[in-house]
């Protein structure tokens, strides 16, 4: 409103001031057209028509259609008709009037000087007739003139006058108009700071943690919309804070669900049995490294209470277990890692991998005659890492491959690891992250992680 009210102000002066100046400059042009045309009508008629004439009479070798006065005199009769079109003085006007009468009469001499035949009445005619009238009509001409030209400083001056007028009004109306606008946008601004402290003191409510708060319904304005927006968000964080909390409250138990069975007594009770066995066989070497790799196991199981560690400590949890597990199983395991240097400072859940290495040698490798292998391997694409266990085990058949996915992404009822994995890595990433499942009866599963390549923080290198 305010906008428009100035440009509305502002149009005005302008229109104003332009029609003021195009009217006085129209008159200007039309008067400088007019004296334009008189001064060239002026310029030569006497000198020409009065040499004409002489140069007939006294039979200079030239007849008269070769001179053809009368069309120098049918010429000015034009201007004059003309210059009355344009002229707006009255007294001007009668001496266009004047002009033409001169001009009639002085084409009436001319052609009686034609018709008659005796060389010094024609002579007398040019002296006292021709010569004469072309002289009154060139004083009528330069008092056209003189008249036209003070016209020009009667415009000027009624121009400076309306200029002056028309600025000390305008003016007057400028500071009325700015008064009213001065109060105007007082009344404004107040209409849009009150709202906006109001919604500042909302903000400093919900950054104490105060979510239940609310903006006052006002003007159907963008204030309003902004309130409208406020509420709308302030219910939205509500709404996700619940979210978040619940998503905490179910990951720390998926963890620990997890943590119990990667501890499960199952697995410490082979363990056991097997160092037991070596020690008994006095396999002292063995025993030494089956207690370091369950010591290995379980330290990077724990991970001092981090839920986040680097791709190296995930490799060496799941080379310990599987370095636990070969000696048990030495006739049908044997593994290999692929993982590039450059990858392991990247940041991935904690137990991610082991899970997926327990899932291959108890679903693959166990239920094959013969040797199996698990291969572990990780690559960077784009922005993004993949992690792969791969066993040349029994594999599944396409039904049960259908049913073991649908179980991981959706019901979690089998397949208790990898389902574990997978939920573990979209609450913490987002759906577009987590596992995918390959699998072909007889051949053997691949089973693979999509993260994001986060490079693991400082603190937790530490680790």
């Amino acid at each position: 409103m305010l906008m428009t009210i100035i440009m509305l102000t502002m149009t005005l002066i302008i229109v104003v001031m332009l029609a003021v100046l195009i009217r006085s400059t129209n008159q200007y042009n039309l008067i400088v057209q007019n004296l334009v045309t008189a001064s060239e009508f002026n310029f030569d008629f006497k000198e020409t028509l009065d040499y004409k004439m002489y140069q007939y009479v006294i039979g200079g070798g030239d007849d008269f259609d070769t001179l053809d006065p009368l069309s120098d005199v049918d010429n000015a009769l034009n201007v004059v008709e003309k210059l009355k079109l344009t002229t707006v003085r009255a007294d001007n006007i009668k001496r266009l009037q004047t002009i033409s009468a001169f001009l009639m009469n002085l084409r009436t001499k001319i052609e009686k000087i034609h018709e008659t035949h005796s060389y010094q009445e024609n002579m007398t005619s040019v002296d006292y007739d021709i010569r004469v009238l072309t002289e009154l009509i060139q004083e009528k001409v330069q008092e056209y003139i003189f008249y036209e030209t003070n016209e020009l400083a009667v415009i000027r001056e009624r121009t400076n006058q309306e200029i002056t007028r028309t600025i000390v009004i305008l003016g007057i109306v400028s500071i009325g108009i700015v008064i009213l606008l001065w109060i105007f946008s007082f009344r404004i601004s107040d209409s849009i700071v009150r709202p906006i402290r109001m919604l500042s003191e909302n903000f400093k409510m919900v950054g104490r943690g105060d979510f239940t708060v609310r903006s006052e319904k006002g003007y159907d304005d963008e204030i309003q919309m902004l309130n409208d927006t406020f509420d709308s968000m302030v219910g939205q964080i509500e709404i996700l804070l619940n979210d978040v909390k619940h998503e905490q409250e179910n990951l720390r138990q998926t963890e620990l669900k997890l943590l119990q069975a990667q501890i499960n007594p199952h697995f410490l009770y082979n363990t056991f049995d097997t160092i037991i066995y070596l020690a008994e066989d006095h396999q002292d070497e063995k025993v030494i490294e089956m207690i370091t790799s369950l010591s290995v196991f379980f330290r990077t199981t724990l991970s001092k209470g981090e839920d986040i560690i680097s791709l190296r400590e995930e490799e060496v949890h799941a080379c310990s277990y599987l370095e636990i597990q070969k000696v048990r199983y030495r006739d049908i395991l044997e593994y290999e890692i692929v993982i590039p240097e450059e990858l392991l400072d990247y940041s991935v859940p904690k137990l991610t991998l082991q899970p997926l290495v327990e899932n291959a040698l108890y679903h693959g490798i166990k239920n094959k005659r013969g040797m199996g292998k698990i291969t572990v391997k990780a690559w960077q694409s784009q922005c993004e890492l993949f992690l792969q266990v791969k066993d040349n085990g029994i594999g599944m058949k396409q039904e049960n491959l259908e049913k073991l996915r649908k179980s991981v992404l959706e019901e979690h009822k089998i397949g208790f690891g990898l389902s574990n994995v997978h939920e573990r890595i979209q609450l913490y990433y987002g759906s577009e992250y987590g596992l995918s499942i390959e699998s072909e009866y007889d051949l053997g599963t691949e089973v693979t992680i999509k993260l994001p390549l986060n490079l693991i923080r400082s603190e937790e290198q530490k680790i």
